[in-house]
């Protein structure tokens, strides 16, 4: 979809959006960052809502085969769920909390597509990793999957909304790990939550 340019060029103004915010970041500032001019930053977008929009389509990619690569590392479902903890704990670590809200209120589309990308990619997910975990005998199977899997998105998107997590003293990578530890231990069997105390007891990131 991208050049390698390109795709160098846009991971390094999504680390300045999430450093310093969407809003403050103007056209200039991505020209001067990225030693271009202008005229060559327009020849690639033709606005900064549409610089947004693939900064936010690069990431969607990158972060799909992140989620391939972690899956085919995880030796069990258990496993695969903490790892995902700690990846999505080290890219929210590096957010400016305003950028959530910068997004939904000035680049709304961009916003629905990460709510989109939640319900259909991130859902199946986990409903994937819920049968899984079923067929290790690690997930009890006293519970509807597709209503669980989907408490599951809603309580993810949740940690973004400031009436609930007002920021400070609430911070996204926080809120992650304490919702998906909270998460496992509403899911696992006996045999899971033995993992999964080793799991947290073990890595020094809990």
């Amino acid at each position: 979809m991208f050049t390698e340019q390109q795709e160098k060029w846009l991971k390094r103004v999504e680390e300045l959006f999430f450093k310093l915010g969407i809003k403050s970041i103007t056209m200039d500032d991505v020209a001067r960052e990225l030693g271009i001019s202008k005229k060559t930053l327009y020849a690639f977008v033709e606005s900064k809502d549409d610089l947004v929009s693939k900064v936010m389509d690069r990431h969607i990619t990158h972060q799909c085969k992140e989620d391939e690569a972690l899956h085919a590392e995880s030796t069990d479902a258990v496993d695969e769920m903490v790892r995902v903890i700690k990846q999505i704990m080290a890219d929210l670590g590096q957010m400016k909390p305003n950028v959530v809200h910068e997004m939904q209120k000035y680049h709304r589309d961009v916003w629905e597509r990460i709510n989109d990308f939640q319900q259909s990619y991130i859902l199946n997910m986990v409903r994937e990793n819920i049968e899984w975990g079923r067929r290790d005998g690690l997930y009890r199977l006293d519970f509807d999957l597709e209503t669980v899997a989907r408490f599951y998105i809603a309580g993810a998107m949740s940690i973004f909304d400031e009436r609930y997590f007002p920021k400070p003293p609430y911070t996204f990578d926080i809120l992650f790990k304490e919702f998906i530890v909270n998460y496992l231990h509403s899911v696992v069997s006996e045999k899971g939550m033995s993992i999964l105390k080793e799991k947290l007891r073990h890595d020094t990131n809990f």
